[in-house]
């Protein structure tokens, strides 16, 4: 009914699949830490990309947040039973704060420009299948 395999013909069956299991073992090992490097190197630059978009964000917003209103009292006349009225004026800057706020917001938001550009271009060396690694 069943065929008798010999002895030596089995062994050497499975030192071969012994082997071969060796090499898809190796070859997927391989992989693995290639996929690892590969969102290790995406993660760094988007960690660097997010962080310099949020302090230009945080810094932005720190100059060009308008100062607290001012607030004047009127009063009505001095014996009356009149509320008192509060009116608020929005405080004014000079030119010159104005200006220099905006002059360093342009220098952040170049220096944030250059870092995504950086950040694309090392992606895109990457990615690219003709360079060699």
């Amino acid at each position: 009914m069943f065929s008798t395999v010999s002895p030596k013909k089995t062994s050497e069956r499975k030192f071969e699949l012994h082997k071969e299991a060796q090499a898809y073992k190796k070859m997927i090992d391989g992989q693995v830490n290639d996929l690892k490097s590969e969102a290790v190197r995406i993660g760094t630059t988007a960690l660097i990309v997010g962080t310099a978009l949020a302090t230009v964000y945080l810094i932005f917003s720190l100059f060009t947040s308008d100062s607290e209103p001012k607030k004047k009292k009127i009063k009505g006349t001095e014996n009356s039973n009149l509320p008192v009225i509060v009116k608020k004026e929005k405080g004014t800057e000079s030119w010159l704060v104005s200006s220099i706020k905006g002059y360093i917001i342009v220098f952040l938001m170049a220096i944030a420009k250059d870092k995504i550009v950086e950040a694309m271009t090392i992606l895109k060396e990457n990615n690219d299948p003709k360079s060699t690694k």
